[in-house]
Parts: C-alpha cells; sequence; structure tokens
C-alpha cells in the first residue's frame, strides 16, 4: 500500500474510533477523543482540515461538560457533522 492510500487509512480508521466515542459518557470519553484529535492533527497538513481538528476539540470539550441531555444530544450532532465534513476534506484531498 503506498504511503498516501495508508495515510488515507489511518485518518479513516482515527474518525471512525472518534464516532465511536461519541457514543461514550465515562469520564475518559473526553481524553480519549483529545488523543485521536492528536493523532489526525500527525496525519494532515493542510489549514482547512487542522480548522476542522480545532472545532472538533472545542465542541467535544463543550459535549463532555454539559449536563443537558438536549444540549448534549445537538453537540454530538454538530461532532457528526464536523466528522463528516473532515471525510469529504479528505477525500478531496486523495483525490
Amino acid at each position: 500500500m503506498r504511503t498516501h492510500q495508508m495515510s488515507v487509512h489511518k485518518i479513516e480508521k482515527a474518525l471512525a474510533a472518534m464516532e465511536a466515542v461519541l457514543e461514550r459518557e465515562d469520564d475518559e470519553a473526553l481524553l480519549d477523543f483529545r488523543c485521536r484529535c492528536w493523532e489526525l492533527t500527525l496525519l494532515v497538513r493542510d489549514a482547512r482540515r487542522q480548522a476542522h481538528i480545532d472545532a472538533l476539540v472545542q465542541h467535544a470539550k463543550q459535549l463532555y461538560c454539559e449536563r443537558s441531555a438536549e444540549r448534549a444530544g445537538a453537540l454530538r450532532a454538530k461532532l457528526r457533522a464536523l466528522l463528516a465534513d473532515f471525510r469529504l476534506a479528505t477525500a478531496r484531498v486523495a483525490a
């Protein structure tokens, strides 16, 4: 597998892991999510995807500090949308 394909595979793997973390509500979820963001930071170089990562971190902080179930649901939806946008940006770069 070429290096570029390996990077895209690693990015996809990190995004899938982040989606799984979003379902958790335990004390370690935020730390796990932020670790996955760090992993992405090391894999991407362009400013647009770096901005996506920054937004993911900020929304994750809000999510795991939120006490309202309704607000937490909205934040999870926003995080899923950001992850989908990140996938699209990665697909564009890979093409």
